[in-house]
């Protein structure tokens, strides 16, 4: 759980180090109309409360935008956010978008109807969004976004994000750099931006880097991980093929998902155990 909060963390810090003027593209895309300020909002409560973004748009009203990584229930936070929003500027019409960018699909309806409550709000996926309209962006901080929204080639967008970087100090960049490869967790894609980067000859040193370091070392552990269970699983095919001819299907399918505790004890069990059955038996 400790890791979990940890990276979401890291995801919020991220998008809000990335807004620190409104992204014109992004609103442009959420809304039809571009903003003209970001607005301080802060509930006062024995628990902080912050909403990411509150912008003044043109046309006079609010846009509150909301980052979400996780699909999970957000109703109750949306509707505490919109009641204080309207407290604070009770004169301004006031729209709420969810902006969710995490890695599966959003699987559940959003909004409440209750006997005398009906709230809603709008959800957004950021992988509908074409990451051209970001692209097109003088800001890089939204050429950054885009690594989230809807690609038509991949490892091409990269590469303009990149080559956009390597314009910036060196300072600069590293920050600009860390911030795109953790975004890219969020798609499985920050190996993809760390070999692009080496390939344009953007060096930035991982291991001296304090947000890049972790997630590589967990990168290489997972890597080794996956590599230690996919040989000690051929091993024990192999070994249970010799013992008791060709494997069923299920048994495969056994080994396949068990994790490398389970494979390694199962090991121990083929010299004594007289059947298939009861080498694979689960643990009791």
């Amino acid at each position: 759980m400790e890791d979990k909060d940890k990276n979401r963390s890291q995801y919020d810090t991220t998008f809000k180090d990335l807004f620190k003027q409104p992204p014109q593209r992004l609103l442009h895309v959420l809304v039809g109309q571009q903003a003209i300020a970001i607005l301080p909002v802060e509930f006062a409560s024995t628990q902080k409360r912050v909403p990411d973004l509150v912008f003044l748009m043109e046309d006079g009203s609010i846009v509150h935008v909301e980052l979400n990584s996780k699909s999970e229930d957000m109703d109750w936070r949306m509707l505490m956010y919109h009641t204080f929003i309207r407290q604070q500027y009770p004169d301004k019409v006031l729209r709420q978008k969810l902006l969710y960018v995490g890695d599966t699909r959003w699987n559940q309806q959003v909004g409440i109807e209750e006997d005398r409550l009906s709230f809603q709000y709008d959800l957004v996926d950021i992988r509908d969004i074409d990451c051209r309209e970001l692209m097109a962006s003088p800001l890089l901080e939204e050429n950054i976004l885009a690594i989230l929204c809807r690609m038509s080639d991949q490892n091409e967008t990269i590469r303009e994000i990149l080559c956009r970087i390597s314009e910036l100090p060196d300072k600069a960049r590293a920050d600009a750099l860390t911030k795109l490869v953790i975004l890219s967790r969020l798609r499985r894609l920050e190996t993809e931006v760390k070999k692009e980067a080496e390939k344009m000859a953007l060096t930035f040193n991982v291991m001296e880097n304090d947000v890049l370091r972790p997630l590589f070392l967990q990168e290489r552990m997972d890597g080794e991980q996956k590599g230690r269970h996919e040989g000690e699983a051929a091993i024990l095919t192999r070994q249970l093929q010799q013992r008791f001819g060709d494997l069923p299907p299920w048994a495969s399918q056994k080994i396949a998902d068990a994790d490398l505790a389970t494979l390694e004890n199962w090991s121990l069990r083929i010299l004594d155990a007289p059947t298939l059955e009861s080498v694979l038996a689960d643990p009791s």
